[in-house]
């Protein structure tokens, strides 16, 4: 009832609404497991500052760890390890880690509740995602996991100059507008986290000055959001000739889709401030921040990250998080690809840990709407929809996208409906929505799979 997802919250007046988000807000902070995030970012502010050979002894206690309980309590590693003969107690090294074979999103999606932990704890939470393959995969956490990953994300936080209590705005997919409502504002308070947050799905020119109207009454001391979405503003900014005007800002947070360098470049300039992306993904295997000069770091006291170097100066990223011992996945193969930096250069901010130049992946398109919106990352409307295999939204005219989805057996007439609803409600009754069930969807030239894929030409 209190997800601004729920047809409740969509119905509701906005005061209503924003009490709502208070009172989601609470719960949350009720669920996380407050003495683990407590101790953990503790630990995590003294781990940023270790030399090399601390942060790798930190792995290799917690890579075995990791692997001990996996081995009493998880079914599928202790299959695998009895199988392969490996005992995590005699590991001396982190190259024993490699005796663990790599495991893919179709390897967890097969291996299915064997990857799950025995003996609780019984609070656990479900969620899946499409991903950049777009195959929705299932995954558990609990509330020590949930605790440990947001002391990494509230770091990240703190090397953007933001404490805790103080004013923020978020500009990320919540739906907190609902997508019908053309008028009044496009934004929410969220009292008990002091938030201002703004819709993603409303975003157009006309809107513009009325969103950065908003922003700098607010005046938040940091932005969390998409990088399409305030690089969006940063251009209408610019087209406008003007800056920003709030008082507070010290940094801009970026996450969840891939941050171009010119989009950095519009960002700083009309903002007045850094911006600090920040990689995470859904299996919780790796983490990478951005710290106060700009450079991206690999989180190494979040997990264990494999570069798989390729012939372009590029690497394939496999990670092994220490945080989810609900669901640990060991050596697992992510879908993004990262470009190292020189393994013996030192950032000037202390950190020994490894710095990467650029993240790549999760670049898509953007739908545009007939009403002038720009919509992106739409994960959402496929998740926990099984039986859908793959699936991708194409655009080729403005007021129509279909989406050409991979069914399986369990993908019926109800899944179908539903994911129309879910479309709808994203892109607005304006957009003729087309589902197209095909055996396969094609791949870019470099092998990786686009959920997003507009054809609109500049003018349309």
């Amino acid at each position: 009832m209190f997800s601004s997802h729920s047809p409740f919250y969509r119905a509701a007046p906005l005061p209503l609404q924003e009490r709502l988000l208070s009172m989601q807000s609470r719960l949350r902070g009720l669920l996380t497991q407050r003495r683990i995030l407590t101790q953990t970012t503790a630990s995590i502010e003294r781990s940023q500052w270790l030399s090399p050979e601390g942060w790798q002894t930190l792995q290799l206690n917690s890579l075995r760890q990791l692997a001990l309980d996996a081995q009493r309590r998880v079914p599928y590693y202790r299959d695998l390890f009895d199988r392969l003969d490996i005992d995590p107690a005699r590991w001396t090294s982190l190259t024993d880690l490699n005796l663990i074979p790599e495991l893919g999103k179709d390897d967890v999606i097969a291996a299915g509740a064997s990857l799950l932990a025995e003996g609780g704890p019984w609070l656990r939470f479900k969620g899946s995602t499409s991903g950049t393959t777009g195959r929705a995969m299932l995954g558990w956490r609990d509330r020590a996991s949930i605790a440990f990953e947001q002391a990494f994300v509230d770091r990240q936080a703190s090397w953007a100059g933001y404490r805790q209590g103080e004013r923020r705005a978020w500009l990320r997919g919540d739906p907190v507008v609902p997508a019908h409502q053309a008028d009044g504002p496009l934004w929410r308070i969220n009292r008990a986290d002091n938030m201002l947050m703004l819709s993603s799905y409303h975003l157009t020119r006309e809107n513009g000055a009325a969103y950065l109207a908003a922003l700098e009454k607010f005046d938040p001391v940091m932005i969390q959001a998409y990088p399409s979405s305030v690089s969006y503003l940063a251009r209408w900014l610019e087209e406008h000739d003007l800056t920003y005007r709030g008082k507070a800002l010290r940094g801009i947070v970026t996450s969840s889709e891939t941050l171009g360098a010119d989009d950095r470049r519009v960002i700083v300039e009309r903002f007045g401030c850094r911006v600090f992306d920040w990689y995470g993904a859904f299996e919780r295997v790796a983490a990478i921040g951005t710290c106060e000069h700009g450079n991206y770091h690999v989180m190494e006291d979040y997990g264990c990250v494999e570069f798989e170097h390729n012939d372009d100066g590029t690497a394939n990223l496999i990670g092994t998080g220490f945080g989810n011992r609900s669901m640990p996945l060991f050596r697992y193969r992510a879908d993004d690809v990262v470009v190292p930096a020189d393994p013996a250069y030192r950032c000037p901010c202390g950190r020994s840990f490894r710095v990467v130049e650029r993240v790549l992946g999760r670049v898509d398109d953007v739908i545009r709407t007939p009403d002038g919106r720009h919509v992106v990352m739409l994960d959402w409307i496929f998740s926990g929809l099984f039986g859908l295999m793959e699936a991708q939204v194409v655009q080729e005219r403005l007021d129509e996208v279909c989406i050409r989805i991979v069914a399986g057996p369990d993908f019926g007439r109800r899944e179908e409906l539903a994911l129309d609803s879910r479309a709808r409600d994203r892109l607005g009754e304006r957009v003729n929505i087309r589902i197209e069930r095909v055996a396969s969807i094609e791949r870019t030239r470099n092998g990786k799979f686009r959920q997003i894929v507009s054809r609109l030409s500049g003018e349309q």
